[in-house]
């Protein structure tokens, strides 16, 4: 590479001292197809450097093999859950990193190519607008990969926003986000955007006009605030929320989250978005403008009508849920949380499940059958609502003992799962465990036993009304007193 003063003295000799090319190759040893390339150039410029050899990275070259494998796994993420810069910085100040952010943004360049959007400054008056919006991101549950669907408020004035979790985005979990998110704000902004989702628009009109969903309505008229909607494929008219959905997950799900369930999830997440608005002052003033929550939480489940099977099953979606078994063939109504199932006969809960995220699926509590199967014992080891490995292995064993000595061991055995409803798990499962340490196999022994743990650990259990109804109400007359002060006066006398 020739330097800007060479290139001054090749144009002299050419264009004023009148030199062939070839001389000026001869003086100044320079390829001929160089000089030609000066020559031609209208407009002589400094040559541009071009490096060929690698930089040296003497404080960020330890460190450069973990930046690799980030920006390879990275590669296999969703690409709104990759790191950015600052996060990677983050991850090698953990590992002892002292170099600075221009040094890894350096290197960084060649992997990252930035297209930077442009915005228009914008200004609310706090309290009175914020925005809502989904998103997606991925996390790991129970060590496996899942897809989490984020529902967003950011309240515009102040640019804070609170996120929640769900494994869907269907009513009750757009319902459940407004009152999640209202309540961590401790009120409710004046008017609220949103896109043109099916849980609020039953249709889009002509303009601004939108037939709305009834129970979005309710929500509104609860908490008295304004709604407006995006026009159609307009999402960039509600930019905030979609940028703070975009900065949550960079900040929240990279690396993924691993965590056992989605109320661990949001947990995790309320704490993050409690870190992130500590201590700012705009935020705290924009709470303080927003209009009171009512008294009273908004119920937004959602409800439909089911009739129990001959299974004591009722099908809610493509999953069922068990009942007691007295329920059978009545119509109910199952109200469904997104993370709860309530079954209702008029407006008594007869069955409560955690709701299942799966598909077809039966979810059987074994207490709703206890009462049949005392009837028909014989089916026990067969039938699907008794399950072994869901209750500690001391049951199992001791049932196999039971029926080996006994005939009607299953019969017993019922009996024994029926002590759940009156005694504490914990208290039952160490009964059978002594038990079998001292070869009594009854629910008669079983029962003895559990009296017995009970009077040592000074805990009065308070029995059902349906055992206190065999228990005979028996009258204790006072005696009557007069009588020995009668006895204690004629003693007086004679002393």
């Amino acid at each position: 590479m020739i330097k800007m003063a060479q290139l001054e003295d090749i144009r002299k000799m050419y264009f004023m001292e009148g030199l062939s090319i070839r001389e000026i190759h001869r003086r100044t040893g320079m390829h001929r197809d160089t000089i030609s390339k000066y020559l031609s150039m209208d407009e002589p410029q400094p040559p541009k450097y071009q490096s060929s050899k690698e930089r040296n990275h003497p404080v960020l070259g330890p460190y450069i093999p973990l930046i690799n494998q980030i920006l390879e796994e990275d590669k296999t993420r969703h690409r709104k859950q990759r790191h950015t810069a600052t996060k990677i910085l983050e991850r090698l100040k953990e590992e002892g990193y002292s170099g600075g952010y221009s040094t890894l943004t350096d290197y960084l360049r060649k992997e990252h190519k930035k297209q930077r959007e442009a915005f228009l400054p914008l200004e609310f008056e706090l309290g009175t607008y914020a925005e809502v919006d989904w998103t997606e991101a991925y996390f790991y549950l129970k060590g496996k990969e899942t897809k989490a669907h984020i529902f967003v408020m950011k309240l515009r004035g102040s640019g804070g926003f609170y996120v929640r979790a769900y494994p869907f985005e269907k009513q009750e979990a757009f319902f459940d986000g407004h009152v999640k998110c209202f309540e961590f704000m401790n009120g409710v902004p004046y008017k609220i955007t949103y896109d043109n989702l099916k849980t609020a628009v039953k249709k889009v009109l002509q303009g601004s006009n939108r037939e709305e969903q009834e129970q979005f309505i309710s929500l509104r008229t609860h908490y008295l605030y304004e709604s407006s909607f995006c026009r159609p494929a307009r999402g960039n008219e509600k930019g905030g929320v979609e940028n703070a959905g975009k900065e949550a997950v960079r900040k929240f799900f990279v690396p993924y989250p691993d965590v056992e369930s989605f109320d661990e999830l949001n947990e995790y997440l309320h704490s993050e978005c409690l870190k992130l608005l500590s201590g700012n002052p705009k935020w705290e003033a924009e709470k303080a403008a927003l209009r009171p929550l009512p008294k009273v939480r908004f119920n937004g489940a959602r409800y439909k009508e089911a009739k129990v099977n001959r299974y004591s099953m009722v099908q809610f979606e493509t999953n069922r849920y068990s009942v007691p078994t007295a329920y059978v063939d009545e119509r109910v109504t199952v109200r469904a949380t997104p993370d709860q199932i309530d079954i209702m006969l008029k407006d008594m809960v007869i069955a409560h499940h955690h709701r299942n995220y799966g598909r077809n699926q039966d979810n059987i509590i074994l207490d709703h059958y206890l009462d049949l199967l005392l009837q028909k014992s014989r089916a026990l080891g067969n039938t699907r609502v008794y399950n072994p490995q869901a209750l500690p292995q001391a049951y199992e064993q001791y049932r196999k003992m039971l029926i080996s000595r006994n005939p009607i061991g299953n019969r017993e055995f019922v009996k024994i799962l029926m002590l759940h409803r009156d005694y504490p798990p914990a208290h039952v499962t160490e009964a059978l465990e002594i038990a079998m340490l001292y070869n009594i196999y009854s629910d008669d022994g079983v029962l003895n036993i559990l009296g017995q743990l009970l009077l040592k650990s000074h805990k009065a259990v308070h029995l059902s009304k349906e055992r206190l109804q065999g228990i005979p109400d028996v009258q204790v007359t006072p005696p009557d007193l007069n009588k020995y002060k009668a006895l204690m006066g004629g003693v007086t006398e004679c002393l």
